[in-house]
């Protein structure tokens, strides 16, 4: 079926104006969004002293991929805490846009990360309570290609929909 660029258009443009005269309707769209991916359990994390600890293991198998969504109105920094003795050289920290989700794969036992908003007076930001800031879910048994391990973003920000569609675009399979 052929679709011309004119009737996308059309269709996009009809959608919006639906969008913006229906009330309650985007609210609605985006209250959705924040809800857990289909199958990615409230497993494999904790939260303590304003602090998220993702522990794979916990769950099922140490390479896991965690699905994080991001509440607040603003964007969200994620700064990875590290002990001395680590044997990994770069910092997996992230941003994740307002009420958006990220997709962190990792093979670690056990990651940390404080939460931070923008602020002028502080150049790393101001530090907020990860518990009240993000929602976190982990699919704990994925099928990961051989290319596909290790520890990295898959996703930087996106909807809950648009997330799991770039997963599985990468070639990693959550069940």
């Amino acid at each position: 079926m052929k679709t011309n660029k004119k009737s996308l258009k059309f269709a996009s443009l009809l959608f919006l104006s639906l969008v913006a005269t229906v009330p309650g309707f985007a609210a609605t769209a985006v209250k959705e969004d924040n809800r857990y991916p289909l199958g990615c359990k409230d497993v494999g994390y904790k939260f303590k002293l304003k602090v998220l600890n993702l522990l794979p293991e916990e769950a099922g198998e140490q390479q896991s991929l965690y699905f994080i969504f991001n509440a607040l109105p603003q964007a969200i920094n994620l700064y990875q805490m590290r002990k001395d003795d680590s044997t990994r050289s770069m910092y997996l920290n992230h941003v994740i846009r307002a009420q958006q989700w990220a997709v962190l794969s990792t093979s670690e036992k056990e990651l940390k990360y404080i939460c931070t908003v923008d602020d002028a007076k502080q150049s790393y930001g101001k530090i907020v309570d990860c518990s009240q800031s993000l929602k976190v879910c982990e699919y704990a048994r994925v099928k990961y290609g051989m290319n596909n391990k290790g520890n990295y973003w898959v996703v930087n920000s996106n909807s809950r929909g648009g997330a799991v569609n770039e997963v599985i675009h990468y070639g990693i399979i959550p069940r």
